[in-house]
């Protein structure tokens, strides 16, 4: 439609809407002009994993080198371990609202999601309860959590994620995937709880994933990044040295920049966020029928639409009411169902004050 000259306004972007950083372009530029541009190792520049190590010793988690692979991208990282580790027969438990690149992979290796609904009454987050009740299954092989979330936003506390860790300590053969690739961007603290930092006695079982795609806005550099057990990250290694071999070299050369970045970047960029953030929730909470809660980190809203659609509902369902507030306000945003979560909407709020205003406004009148 855009292309078309229709004004269209989007909520439906997962990348931030600002540029990367100065000082990591120009590192970028340097190591071109430098000559970095051939090979290096498959699982990453030496120096780069490094940093990441000492990245992650500043927030109080030991890492070792050895057990970090960079990759092109998050998404390529989850999509190793998931090959490396799943295979057809084990299930795997992706709590819905989910993103959906998880359960497309776990099938693509042939294993079963399973996505049991953390609803609205829970923050959107899995509680111990559910998860033992989930795990009664022989089956399950493996626990996908994502903080903080897409497409919630929701944080899992450091008490939460002891919860949980408290339960898998009774099943051994579950390993666990932590997606942390929006660890930085929240609004009530630093950094968000670690998962293995909180539960170190599970870090065996445990593989982190995490990038520089959101927090240093460098969504198009495609860097993303593990931290796994030996043995695992030996699988993944050989995985990607057969796929795609090394990410971009004269990026990695840029992602050192980033690791270098004083907080006051990214938190420059997390106020902004957050101011945001009040703008959209209280807008969309200003509409009646609609309820969305505040969201602790990332930049999403996850709104509950269940009131306009639904069996007997003015729309069939979520799918049909993203699909009239496309067409008759000229709002883009995604459906709860892509998410597995029906009845919801999830709208990013990586865009300028104007237009959230000007595009929450349409879907009110739209709605009225």
């Amino acid at each position: 439609m855009k292309a078309e000259g229709i004004d269209v306004i989007s909520f439906s972007a997962g990348e931030p809407d600002f540029p990367t950083p100065m000082p990591v372009r120009e590192g970028a530029k340097a190591a071109l002009d430098a000559g970095k541009t051939g090979y290096i190792a498959s699982d990453g520049l030496p120096a780069l994993k490094e940093a990441i190590a000492k990245d992650y010793a500043r927030r109080g988690r030991e890492v070792s080198v050895s057990n970090v692979i960079v990759s092109t991208g998050g998404k390529q990282a989850l999509f190793n371990a998931v090959f490396a580790l799943f295979e057809p027969g084990d299930k795997v438990i992706i709590p819905a609202p989910y993103w959906v690149s998880y359960p497309a992979q776990v099938l693509l290796a042939g294993a079963d999601p399973i996505t049991p609904l953390a609803g609205i009454e829970t923050d959107f987050k899995l509680t111990a309860a559910q998860l033992r009740d989930e795990l009664k299954d022989p089956a399950i092989r493996g626990l996908i959590l994502c903080s903080p979330s897409n497409p919630t936003g929701s944080v899992y506390s450091a008490a939460e994620l002891k919860a949980l860790g408290d339960v898998l300590k009774d099943f051994p053969d579950v390993t666990i995937f932590f997606d942390a690739i929006y660890d930085r961007l929240v609004f009530d603290e630093e950094i968000s709880a670690d998962f293995v930092q909180v539960n170190p006695e599970l870090e065996d079982r445990t593989v982190t994933f995490n990038g520089f795609s959101k927090a240093y806005a460098m969504t198009g550099w495609r860097l993303g990044y593990s931290i796994a057990p030996a043995a695992v990250t030996k699988a993944m290694s050989k995985l990607q040295s057969q796929s795609t071999s090394n990410a971009t070299t004269f990026a990695q050369f840029g992602a050192l920049d980033a690791l270098k970045l004083p907080d006051h970047v990214i938190a420059g960029m997390c106020d902004i966020f957050k101011r945001r953030r009040t703008l959209i929730c209280d807008a969309l909470n200003a509409i009646e029928g609609v309820s969305c809660p505040v969201p602790g980190g990332a930049f999403y809203v996850f709104p509950d639409f269940s009131s306009f659609c639904g069996e007997g509902k003015r729309f069939a369902d979520d799918l049909a009411l993203a699909a009239y507030l496309l067409d008759e306000a000229k709002v883009a945003l995604v459906p709860g169902s892509a998410f597995g979560a029906p009845g919801h909407l999830r709208l990013s709020y990586a865009t300028s004050d104007e237009i959230i205003k000007e595009g929450v406004d349409r879907i009110a009148k739209a709605l009225a």
